[in-house]
Formats: structure tokens, C-alpha cells, sequence
């Protein structure tokens, strides 16, 4: 492909990841205010003034105003604009990887899921039902459309749902976890195993810093499992070579 155009391409892949990054934030601040999603222009939370539309850029306008309201000052919480950014690379890295095919469109879907369920795991230290039954139905379409043998996509499923499901009865993981895990493998096939593999010693070192300062052992483990749901979705293949490769 033309290099001028790939350049085109990425530009615009991250500008739609940056755009639906902004939206969910919408969804996380007024789904559990029972506000409508379509009703009413985003507003500051705190003087109450619409936001201009010059200021509703994603990324750029929450630097441009040094992360503050520009009518009360007030402050802006990072996290907008941290979610608008890797919705943006996380758009960005599936196009690079994935190029223009049905797997890209896959991570178009998937992405926005995985960032959904860790702001809910993260704010309430539980994962929506909804993202795990999405997932699973997203990897029961790709069953019919994906290159990977159908079986391929049961066995993902089952083989990171069994040790899970000991996890969660240890206590170690919640019923959530499980869920995800499972509907994840239902889409990743074997490179569900990666992604276990990196979401678990993501969480694992974040937790052991975490009781480090804290001594707090609750953590919520959707934002990592997501992020190696999202890795093993990009990279999973190559990972599990990379690992044969080592040991032959």
C-alpha cells in the first residue's frame, strides 16, 4: 500500500479510536446517573456550562486547556482524555497490524467492549454481563467468518474457563473474570492463553505494588485481563511461535 496512503489511514484510525474513546466516557459518567446518551451536549460537572464544540476535541482539547474547565477553572479529570488516547492507539495498532481485513473490523468492536468493562471494573469492582455476552457473541460470528477452525474457538473457551473457574473458587478471581475470560476464548481460539498469560502477571504486579503501599489487597483484575485480551487478540499468534520457537 501507497505510504501516503497508510499515513492517511493511520491518522484517521486514530482519530475514530480518539472519538469513540470520547464517547464512552460519556457512557461511564451518565449510564449509572440514568442520563440520556443522545439528550443534552456535554457540560462542565462543575459551573454546569456547555462545553464549546472547539473544546470536544478528543486528546487535544483536554491539553490545550491544561485539563481545566475554561469558564470555572475547575479541574478536568485526566482520565478523559487517558481513555480518548488509547482508544486512539488502540484503533492505530489494530490498523498496523491487522491492515484493512474482517480481523480489524473484529477489533473495532472488541476494543470499546474491553475499555467499557475495565472503567465498570474499575469503578465498581464488577464486570457488566453485557460486555462478556457481547464478547462471546462476537466470537460466536467469528466462528462462521474467522480462518480459525470452529473447534479451535471451543476449545479456547474451555481451556481458559476450567483453571479460571478454580481461581474464582480459591477466591483469587471473581465470577466476572470467569465469564470474560471464557467469552473471550470463545473469539481468541488458543491465543486466549497469551492473553491469560499477560492480563494475570499484569494484575499480579500491580497488586503486589499496590499492597506494597496500601496494604490492600482488593484489586480489580478486568482492566488487565482486558488489556491481555486485547494483546493476544493483536499479537497472540505470534507470541505462541515466539514460545515454541524457544523451546524446540
Amino acid at each position: 500500500m501507497d505510504i501516503a496512503l497508510t499515513v492517511v489511514l493511520s491518522i484517521m484510525m486514530f482519530a475514530f479510536g480518539s472519538v469513540v474513546g470520547s464517547f464512552l466516557n460519556v457512557v461511564a459518567y451518565r449510564v449509572p446517573k440514568k442520563e440520556s446518551l443522545i439528550k443534552g451536549r456535554s457540560h462542565c460537572t462543575t459551573c454546569g456550562k456547555k462545553i464549546l464544540n472547539r473544546d470536544l476535541i478528543p486528546v487535544f482539547s483536554w491539553i490545550f486547556l491544561g485539563g481545566k474547565c475554561r469558564f470555572c477553572k475547575s479541574r478536568i479529570s485526566s482520565q478523559y482524555m487517558v481513555v480518548e488516547l488509547i482508544m486512539g492507539l488502540s484503533y492505530l495498532a489494530a490498523y498496523l497490524v491487522l491492515g484493512l481485513t474482517l480481523e480489524l473490523a473484529y477489533a473495532v468492536v472488541l476494543f470499546p467492549i474491553l475499555m467499557t468493562l475495565s472503567l465498570w471494573d474499575y469503578e465498581r469492582k464488577e464486570i457488566p454481563y453485557a460486555c462478556s455476552i457481547s464478547i462471546a457473541v462476537l466470537g460466536l460470528i467469528s466462528i462462521f467468518t474467522a480462518e480459525m477452525p470452529w473447534y479451535e474457538h471451543l476449545i479456547g473457551a474451555a481451556i481458559i474457563a476450567v483453571p479460571f473457574a478454580v481461581l474464582a473458587f480459591l477466591g483469587t478471581m471473581g465470577g466476572g473474570d470467569v465469564q470474560l475470560m471464557a467469552a473471550a476464548g470463545l473469539l481468541l481460539g488458543w491465543n486466549i492463553l497469551p492473553a491469560a498469560m499477560i492480563g494475570i502477571i499484569l494484575g499480579a504486579i500491580f497488586g503486589i505494588v499496590i499492597k506494597a503501599i496500601t496494604k490492600h489487597n482488593l484489586i480489580c483484575f478486568g482492566p488487565f485481563l482486558s488489556i491481555g485480551i486485547a494483546a493476544g487478540y493483536l499479537f497472540g499468534t505470534d507470541i505462541i511461535n515466539a514460545y515454541v520457537g524457544l523451546i524446540r
